[in-house]
């Protein structure tokens, strides 16, 4: 079964003005946030098919930070058309993603992880699509797995695995 996970990047500082959106790093905030999922999924035994990154310094860092946990972390494919990408542009980019890819994860930006993963949304408990409805916060991780192949993905096809923040994470 195809599981995506969908990580938005860590807090970023607020650059200044003569630095483009696109070059602002990580605070230590979203350092410690990126580490933090990047232990969480090592623990859950995540295996990364594919990761899909935006080519933003913010995400660059959160991928570079997460893989440092993770055992075998697959190269990220650094990509520019994922910054700032709607959430219909993210959907058509997941339903060409490759069929051998079982598991994988794109890392990016809201709005448009956050309507994206609003979209694939069908079966959860309450509990869990709650958390998701609320916010998607930086270092926000959502997982969702599907019956259908990526292909074939549609709105509400998608079954909500877990929502973690990393709020979440530093009370584990």
């Amino acid at each position: 079964m195809p599981t995506l996970y969908l990580l938005r990047h860590g807090n970023a500082g607020f650059g200044g003005p003569a630095q483009q959106d696109q070059d602002r790093s990580l605070n230590p905030a979203g350092e410690r946030a990126a580490t933090l999922v990047g232990r969480y999924l090592a623990q859950s035994a995540v295996r990364l098919d594919l990761v899909l990154c935006s080519a933003a310094q913010r995400t660059r860092q959160t991928w570079a930070l997460v893989a440092a946990e993770l055992d075998n972390p697959p190269a990220a494919d650094f990509d520019e058309a994922l910054y700032l990408c709607s959430s219909a542009a993210l959907q058509q980019r997941v339903r060409a993603l490759p069929p051998d890819a079982e598991t994988v994860m794109i890392i990016g930006h809201n709005p448009g992880l956050h309507e994206m993963a609003l979209f694939y949304s069908g079966v959860a408990n309450g509990d869990v699509i709650g958390q998701l409805l609320l916010d998607f916060p930086p270092a926000g991780l959502v997982a969702l797995q599907f019956e259908q192949p990526w292909a074939a993905l549609s709105q509400h096809g998608g079954q909500l695995k877990f929502v973690v923040t990393p709020r979440d994470l530093t009370s584990m």
